[in-house]
């Protein structure tokens, strides 16, 4: 009897714990820490386990806050046994505060959260990418850059912030530049070498979009050997070399220089700049990519003697200052921003339309006078006219048909308007390097449905796609909008809903590969104490560039048009003062500035203290890649080109 009672106890005890026990299991692990910036990604690694059946379900990614929610859908098969990692690139606003997190399929909901320690506006993110974990505690002592944009209103000066740090094993490095984006400076580790093709990938493009990369030297610095590595530093690697002091810091830092030996990698300047050498050997050099910079140290600032040198943060201060540059999140923001869709009106603070669009509604004016003299004919004229005729029992009559001719009026004013197909204008900006191998596309597109209904649209080979309007300020909570897009290849935005007459503003990334390249040299030429520019471009792409500007730190320098297949040589043409002021381009404290290509182009190049750098503005009509609708549209197109150069000449 009690072996009887005792094998049903734990026949019940273990029917119980299966019974209690999820058929699926769900962890979370963030990549980049826990303290994203605002308008950049929070990647999550998401592992999902499945204890015993086969399921077929949708991970669900939730952000949001004040003011928007995004829901990010990520279709997964998960068979019996096995288990997934998916990298969730949740794009968090300013007060976003939590990320949720859901598997739902047949019979299954399991849910967790990931809480987001801080929002990152004034401060900057900085990730060390190897085995290691500590070493860039400094730098959350050290200041970023000045961010004019952003004002602390106690001492009514730009905002200063630091850094916070994070640190991510080559294993789970995202492949994804926007999953990037929130972090301003990326500084590689012992362990780096093990980053794969798309990991490189991902950080040239990340690079590319206003990033900035530390590749440090000495021993153990295996990943300098990578070939994709090696084609973005400013040098040509030649091997290690002992040294018994790091004398030059001394003057870089203006302290005592470190106490003790230290390894240094040899190496020959390729291109770029050398800020500081001892012996004839490059100690620190820089390249410009795109709108971010490559820097090569030679020596590991992690290791001794410069562990403990009592002046490191002098040397991370003065290398941050050279190459001053914001989180790809500010470049895409401000750029988005900018290129279309409704913003806010800086004094009333009310939406406003920033895109031209050829539609016309009539004007408020035209309507009010329309609807009074309607007033006017219904009423007392109406009146007067059938007292006079003795004939006011037909206003019954005449009462509708004067209403029935005003309709009319207003039918052949507006109708126009419904009867328009549906259409969108597409603005893009690619960011390049001269002769680089791809670009990066930041888009925008804003639809004018006439017809109300639910639309699919489809966004092909896009990490990043966001859609709808900003909610007003002063909105109701009820109002805030959200939004919903399936994860995959094509991104897919499902039965998004549109009224009547209405605009709708969509935001997409996505790399591009042009059909050619833009190459050439530029330098800078000093005559009377005048500065003038010179060099060659040469277009290798399929179709031309208009309206070529170089902008430099110094100034600017109209160009003209650049043929398709051609090249163009530059004689000492005298520059100009920057005619685009990006201060010009106001916002709301909430909001990211709206920054038009060459004023975003030309406010990194006048503040930073590097100068050997330039960016080609232009435009052009290609490439377009406008999202696909279940509807045929009308479309039009305007597309910027920022591509960075190498600038000769200026020291």
């Amino acid at each position: 009897m009690r072996r009887w009672v005792f094998c049903l106890g734990i026949g019940g005890a273990l029917l119980l714990a299966m019974w209690g026990q999820s058929p699926v299991e769900m962890r979370v692990q963030p990549l980049l820490g826990t303290t994203p910036a605002a308008n950049g990604a929070f990647p999550l690694a998401v592992q999902l386990e499945s204890k015993s059946g086969n399921y077929q379900g949708m991970l669900s990614v939730i952000v949001g806050g004040f003011g928007s929610r995004r829901e990010y859908l990520y279709p997964i098969d998960l068979p019996a046994g096995s288990r997934k990692v998916v990298i969730t690139t949740p794009i968090v606003g300013l007060y976003g505060d939590q990320a949720t997190l859901r598997f739902t399929a047949r019979g299954v909901t399991i849910e967790t959260q990931q809480k987001i320690s801080q929002v990152l506006q004034g401060d900057q993110l900085a990730v060390l990418v190897g085995d290691s974990i500590g070493g860039l505690q400094v730098l959350q002592q050290t200041q970023t850059v000045e961010n004019p944009f952003e004002v602390d209103y106690s001492t009514n000066r730009p905002v200063r912030g630091h850094y916070r740090v994070a640190y991510c094993r080559p294993e789970l490095f995202p492949e994804q530049a926007i999953a990037l984006s929130g972090a301003q400076m990326i500084v590689l580790g012992s362990g780096a070498e093990r980053l794969r093709a798309e990991q490189w990938n991902a950080l040239r493009r990340w690079v590319m979009l206003g990033g900035v990369l530390i590749a440090p030297g000495g021993a153990g610095a295996v990943y300098l050997q990578n070939p994709a590595l090696q084609a973005l530093l400013p040098v040509r690697v030649q091997g290690a070399a002992p040294v018994s002091q790091l004398r030059a810091l001394g003057n870089w830092t203006g302290q005592p220089a470190p106490e003790g030996a230290a390894t240094l990698t040899k190496a020959t300047l390729t291109t770029g700049a050398t800020l500081l050498q001892q012996d004839g050997l490059p100690l620190i050099a820089v390249r410009p990519y795109g709108l971010g910079a490559v820097v090569f140290l030679a020596f590991n600032p992690l290791d001794q003697p410069m562990r403990d040198y009592n002046a490191r943060r002098l040397f991370w201060q003065r290398l941050i200052n050279q190459t001053l540059s914001f989180a790809p999140s500010f470049t895409i923001a401000s750029i988005h921003q900018y290129q279309g869709g409704y913003t806010q009106d800086p004094w009333s603070g009310q939406p406003r339309l920033s895109t031209n669009v050829e539609i016309k509604p009539p004007s408020a004016a035209l309507i009010v006078v329309i609807l009074g003299v309607y007033f006017l004919m219904v009423v007392p004229v109406n009146y007067w006219t059938l007292k006079r005729l003795r004939a006011l029992d037909w206003a019954w009559v005449v009462t509708p048909l004067i209403a029935l001719v005003f309709v009319g009026v207003l039918w052949q004013l507006a109708g126009e308007l419904y009867r328009k197909s549906l259409s969108s204008k597409v603005q893009t900006t690619i960011i390049a390097q001269a002769g680089g191998p791809d670009a990066y596309a930041v888009n925008s597109v804003l639809f004018f449905f006439p017809r109300a209904g639910r639309f699919d649209l489809q966004f092909d080979q896009s990490d990043m796609v966001e859609a709808g309007l900003a909610q007003p300020f002063g909105a109701s909570v009820d109002s805030t909008p959200s939004v919903r897009t399936v994860q995959g290849e094509p991104t897919q935005v499902e039965g998004y809903r549109v009224s009547n007459l209405s605009f709708q503003w969509f935001r997409y990334t996505r790399t591009v590969q042009l059909r050619g390249q833009v190459d050439g040299v530029l330098r800078i030429e000093r005559r009377r104490g005048k500065l003038y520019l010179a060099g060659e471009l040469h277009n290798q792409l399929p179709y031309d560039l208009n309206a070529v500007r170089i902008l430099t730190p110094f100034g600017e320098a109209a160009i003209g048009d650049l043929p398709a297949r051609r090249a163009k040589t530059i004689s000492s043409i005298a520059l100009q003062p920057f005619r685009t002021n990006p201060f010009a381009f106001t916002r709301l404290r909430w909001e990211a500035p709206a920054l038009s290509p060459d004023a975003l182009a030309s406010f990194l190049l006048q503040r930073r203290e590097f100068k050997e750098c330039a960016v080609l503005t232009a435009q052009a009509s290609e490439p377009v890649m406008p999202p696909e609708v279940n509807d045929a549209a009308e479309k039009t197109a305007e597309v910027n080109y920022l591509i960075s150069f190498p600038l000769k000449g200026v020291r």
